[in-house]
């Protein structure tokens, strides 16, 4: 597969606390990947590296055979990188519909948008019988669905969901696992930073785990589930074990 995104030797620290150090890893094109760890292992501190949210300390982010690093992050998701994030990042006043129109980028220059239009984004997530409600007012579930729908907006060809699952039941978990699939199948490449295991281990087909801001593993779901060393810093082995049955 054609690697978009490089990271090389990429650092991270804050008043001497090293948040990354030295991460090297590959993004493929339509591959949809998983970025997990313990809390604190430096996920989210990646990602706002990547999209221009925070300054790395050191090394270099390619996207598509340019570097991005230290590009701004409208500059990069203008590129065709673009991400959610774990809290609500809505206008909660306005309609879903009109904040999916203040996000709308039509074309730019990552290409032609998969969607022609606000309305086609609502109808893929099943917003359009929420669309002209409020969003502060909107249920748990579709307030989730509204963050990714800000980023399709936006016209992506790398979309980072961090920890789109936060607070989703099960039976909206496996609606979740669905939407990204049918997400990718757009053309698409998802990379989904997640503490929901089942999900990720059912959805994505690469895995790539950190802990204290370094990597320590990354592979086929199988391979990373029962790394010695991931079970011993993230999973247990009581999930090394259920995983098997998945």
């Amino acid at each position: 597969m054609t690697t978009v995104l490089s990271v090389e030797r990429l650092s991270k620290h804050f008043s001497g606390v090293q948040a990354l150090e030295d991460v090297d890893l590959s993004v493929a094109e339509g591959e949809i990947l998983g970025l997990v760890g313990p809390n604190g292992s430096g996920k989210t501190t990646l990602f706002n590296c990547i999209t221009g949210f925070v300054g790395a300390s050191s090394g270099r982010i390619v996207w598509k055979g340019r570097e991005i690093t230290g590009l701004a992050p409208d500059q990069i998701a203008r590129q065709g990188v673009v991400r959610t994030f774990q809290q609500k990042m809505v206008f909660p006043t306005a309609t879903v519909r009109d904040n999916v129109e203040m996000a709308w980028q039509g074309e730019c220059d990552s290409g032609a948008p998969p969607f022609q239009k606000c309305a086609d984004v609502l109808d893929f997530l099943g917003l359009a019988r929420v669309a002209d409600r409020p969003a502060a007012d909107i249920p748990f579930g579709f307030a989730r669905k509204l963050g990714v729908g800000l980023a399709l907006a936006a016209n992506p060809r790398l979309l980072m969901l961090d920890e789109p699952a936060a607070g989703l039941d099960q039976d909206e978990s496996l609606e979740l696992a669905e939407l990204i699939r049918k997400i990718r199948d757009l053309g698409i490449t998802v990379w989904v930073i997640e503490h929901d295991m089942p999900l990720v281990m059912s959805v994505c087909e690469r895995i790539i785990v950190l802990h204290a801001g370094n990597k320590i593993a990354e592979g086929q779901p199988g391979h990373v589930a029962n790394d010695p060393n991931v079970i011993s810093v993230f999973l247990g082995e009581r999930f090394a074990r259920d995983s098997r049955t998945l």
